[in-house]
């Protein structure tokens, strides 16, 4: 699931504000019969991994949310995920923790001899070097691993630049519950998205080599994936953006072809995976420091979805097929997610499930209540979504629809209450059953569902004709 980005200035304080909804249905309306989405749109269901787009992000775990210095990310995996980011380029090294040291506190370990695992050292996401920012291992794929949990319908890739044995990869997927949802199967042939989902194999793991004898560790370049060239450089400091030759690589339809390259891979893989940044200056900068910092300006040009689009439908025409993962620095800038959409073929839209109501039993002439609890598993919220129902003419008088909100989430959810006013029907004139179904038809944002619910209406008592006076 996509879901849209909050202003920049105001994300990072809500991010720590994100939590899970979770849903259990009881008497699921006619709804419940459908396939919910897949990674956010049903019509992703029946495609395969390799048909699908996904959004990524480069350096994933380098991120400002966490306090990393240099970083390349806003936002920390987690925060990423619940913005829709299914595709994580991740680097993993040993650490060790050293007070003090960098921002993180976290030095680079090797093991004076040659043992990495002595002295308190363990597995790290860190981009090259850990003081400049470090997160534990298996910490962060147990919150990757929550999330899962409460997002049954998600499939998510991970590309790891791997500096540890992979048994020590495999001791942290374990450890943090991940290998619950880790893919056993081929890359060769893959399944559907909604094969992964029903049997749970909803990760992907991927290393730039270096899988040692873990089999759900599969080697990308050795034939299960291809890629673009990632080295984009821009030219040099204090020189406008709209000039800067990464940029302009990537950005201009002339030079498009050349950015689609094969490299990594070759052509052989079938996860496509385009790297889209443009890493620091080459040259020093000013004082004299080489400047490798990612720019938020430059993502703020590069992640716009005409830009990505036109580059990947580039990318198609020299490699043959689109990209599977769009990777890119910076997310929140520009728009990735619209972009992958677009991709897909497919469009933001709300799923509604609800709640069958319960059975009204009222008096005749008074008005029976139904609260209407709506949950949404698709990609849009539905800012105007109309609740209308049908009634037993006999029974009752046809209500004004209702209009509710309906949020966007895993699930969001909207209420709407319909009152309805029922006859006034007197005991031994009303013949016929004094019960009925009422139907409720939900829609909006392009969707539609309807549910029923029982209307009860207890007759009133046939007033006695007054005795005269004599």
């Amino acid at each position: 699931m996509m879901v849209s980005m909050p202003g920049r200035k105001s994300a990072l304080w809500l991010a720590a504000a994100i939590s899970v909804l979770t849903f259990t249905t009881a008497g699921l309306a006619s709804a419940a019969t459908r396939e919910r989405p897949c990674n956010g749109s049903v019509e992703l269901c029946s495609r395969t991994l390799d048909q699908v787009v996904l959004p990524g992000t480069h350096n994933s775990m380098s991120n400002e949310e966490y306090g990393w210095a240099i970083p390349n990310q806003h936002y920390s995996i987690p925060t990423q995920l619940g913005y829709g980011v299914r595709a994580f380029l991740i680097d993993t090294h040993y650490g060790k923790p050293s007070p003090g040291t960098g921002v993180s506190g976290v030095a680079n370990w090797k093991g004076s001899d040659g043992d990495p695992h002595t002295n308190n050292a363990g597995v790290y996401l860190c981009h090259v070097f850990c003081t400049l920012g470090a997160s534990d291992l298996t910490t962060e794929l147990g919150k990757i691993a929550n999330f899962l949990a409460s997002h049954p319908r998600e499939v998510l890739v991970f590309q790891v630049e791997n500096y540890v044995d992979p048994e020590d990869i495999a001791s942290s997927v374990s450890d943090s519950g991940l290998i619950d949802y880790v893919y056993t199967g081929s890359t060769d042939q893959y399944p559907t998205l909604g094969e992964m989902i029903a049997e749970n194999q909803r990760v992907v793991m991927f290393s730039e080599g270096n899988t040692g004898s873990v089999p759900w560790f599969h080697d990308s370049y050795a034939g299960a994936m291809q890629e673009t060239p990632y080295d984009f450089r821009r030219n040099e400091a204090n020189v406008p953006l709209s000039t800067q030759g990464g940029i302009d690589l990537l950005t201009n339809p002339a030079t498009l072809d050349s950015t689609c390259r094969p490299h990594r891979g070759g052509t052989t893989g079938s996860i496509f995976l385009m790297n889209h940044w443009v890493n620091g200056n080459i040259d020093d900068g000013p004082d004299g420091t080489l400047d490798v910092t990612p720019d938020p300006a430059v993502a703020q040009i590069l992640n716009q979805p005409d830009v990505l689009i036109a580059r990947a439908e580039a990318c198609k025409a020299r490699r043959g097929k689109l990209p599977n993962i769009v990777a890119v620095d910076d997310f929140g800038e520009g728009d990735l997610t619209d972009a992958v959409r677009q991709l897909n073929g497919v469009k933001a839209k709300p799923f509604f499930e609800v709640t069958r109501p319960r059975k009204a039993t009222v008096k005749a002439g008074r008005k029976a209540t139904y609260k209407i609890a709506i949950r949404n598993w698709g990609d849009g919220e539905s800012a105007l979504t109309r609740v209308c129902a049908s009634v037993p003419k006999k029974l009752a008088v046809k209500p004004k629809c209702v209009s509710a909100y309906v949020s966007q989430g895993n699930p969001g959810k909207g209420t709407a209450i319909l009152k309805i006013s029922t006859r006034r029907i007197i005991q031994g004139r009303f013949k016929g059953s004094k019960s009925g179904q009422v139907r409720f038809t939900i829609s909006g944002g392009g969707d539609s569902i309807s549910t029923t619910a029982a209307l009860k209406v207890k007759p009133l008592k046939k007033k006695k004709p007054k005795r005269k006076r004599h």
